[in-house]
């Protein structure tokens, strides 16, 4: 059949210290409570409460076939697409028209993709939660990548 799993690979986290202060600023004459408890505690309130954690950006790249592609993009809020890798300018440059279009639908379910994407701990959040019980491999091999990102415990999935 040509299946190939995902692979995932973490690229950089950003904006976790910028995100907690802003996270504070609702806060700052209510006490002292330590910044993750209190991170913790607004993420699993409500996802308007945890809102901070948008600006928690994980910039990932991820190899793919077309059918979990598919799904994945279900989820565009907090997920911005950078870049894919592109038939038309690699295997297939030079060729136009209707012979373009069919070399393109050619083998399209065993071509793997190559994105990078960045996205919030918000969105990993809700992904996480949708799908980690799902029964396609993909989306448990996605799930266990998030599990291994920085302040998953605190910021992603606080029990």
């Amino acid at each position: 059949m040509g299946y190939k799993p995902i692979s995932i690979a973490l690229l950089e986290v950003c904006g976790v210290g910028h995100s907690l202060e802003a996270m504070r600023l609702p806060f700052n004459k209510r006490g002292n409570t330590p910044t993750m408890k209190l991170a913790s505690n607004l993420i699993k309130a409500s996802t308007s409460d945890g809102k901070f954690s948008r600006g928690i950006l994980a910039y990932i790249k991820i190899e793919c076939q077309v059918g979990w592609l598919l799904e994945y993009e279900q989820h565009e809020i907090g997920v911005t697409r950078i870049s894919s890798s592109s038939s038309m300018h690699n295997e297939l440059k030079g060729l136009r028209g209707v012979e373009l279009a069919e070399q393109k639908q050619r083998d399209l379910s065993t071509k793997v993709y190559t994105i990078i994407d960045v996205v919030s701990y918000q969105a990993l959040r809700s992904i996480y939660q949708q799908r980690r019980s799902h029964k396609l491999p993909d989306w448990q091999l996605f799930c266990d990548f998030i599990e291994t990102l920085p302040y998953f415990e605190e910021l992603i999935f606080p029990s």
